[in-house]
């Protein structure tokens, strides 16, 4: 067994029971605890699993943040066709805010193609700032604030005054998670004090979320669903958040009943 497929293994058993047992996975693998030990190691760092003291986590918890490679990497497919939903609302001449996340750097990387828009950009994304930047007919603007170590997201002071100077037409907004309860919830606070700034100075709010993020919440609040102009996703939400999206006519884009139309025609 190489060190992919044993990986694999630990990461269903995550997913399965929300926990592992260092000693329990040495045996049911055949290999030795110290092993075992440094797959949890670089798991945790991948961002698939917390380590505690004899084994691990799943990393579903509201305050832990799964790192940024790895939301780039579940549910890719489903972020890319809420991104190709996405762009269809920039116009031309429009000042657009792209707020940080996974889903938000797959829409900077559409965005980069394309050469027969004209669009003012302002974003907290060092990541998201660079890409861009390869665009000659985007004006790009990039925040000042605190570097968030592996995020590249920028946070502070500087930051949420920067989104207080300007007014922009539309914002693409990512968020950890979205529920009928708890609204629009993010794991940090200082990105989620970020994201609260970039509301207020945004016309029209576009929420990019994937099916995933629903009826979850994660530990910092950023607003409630009332700010929301439209929400991309790619299935149909459950009952008790589509309710709530409708009596808040909340404008609902499924990315999964467009596909579906496009293969019937």
């Amino acid at each position: 067994m190489n060190i992919s497929e044993r990986r694999s293994i630990i990461a269903q058993q995550l997913e399965e029971n929300h926990t592992v047992n260092v000693v329990e996975l040495a045996e049911e693998l055949h290999v030795s605890t110290m092993t075992v030990r440094r797959d949890l190691a670089a798991m945790e760092k991948e961002g698939y699993a917390r380590r505690i003291h004899g084994g691990a986590v799943h990393d579903g918890q509201r305050s832990f943040e799964p790192a940024l490679p790895k939301r780039s990497s579940d549910h890719a497919l489903e972020k890319k066709s809420i991104v190709q939903a996405a762009i269809e609302f920039c116009t031309q001449n429009d000042s657009i805010a792209i707020d940080v996340g996974s889903t938000t750097l797959y829409l900077a990387e559409a965005l980069r193609e394309k050469t027969d828009l004209r669009l003012i950009i302002l974003t907290p994304s060092i990541l998201i700032g660079r890409i861009l930047s390869d665009n000659p007919a985007y004006t790009v603007l990039v925040t000042g604030g605190v570097v968030r170590r592996g995020e590249y997201s920028l946070t502070g002071e500087l930051t949420k005054a920067a989104f207080r100077e300007f007014n922009v037409d539309k914002l693409f907004l990512s968020v950890a998670a979205v529920s009928d309860e708890t609204g629009l919830t993010e794991f940090n606070m200082e990105d989620a004090a970020v994201k609260k700034e970039m509301i207020k100075a945004a016309d029209t709010v576009v929420v990019m979320a994937d099916s995933g993020k629903f009826q979850k919440t994660a530990l910092c609040r950023v607003a409630t669903l009332d700010v929301v102009d439209v929400l991309i996703t790619d299935s149909l939400p459950p009952p008790p958040l589509l309710q709530i999206l409708q009596k808040r006519g909340i404008e609902l884009i499924v990315t999964e009943e467009r596909t579906e139309k496009k293969e019937s025609i």
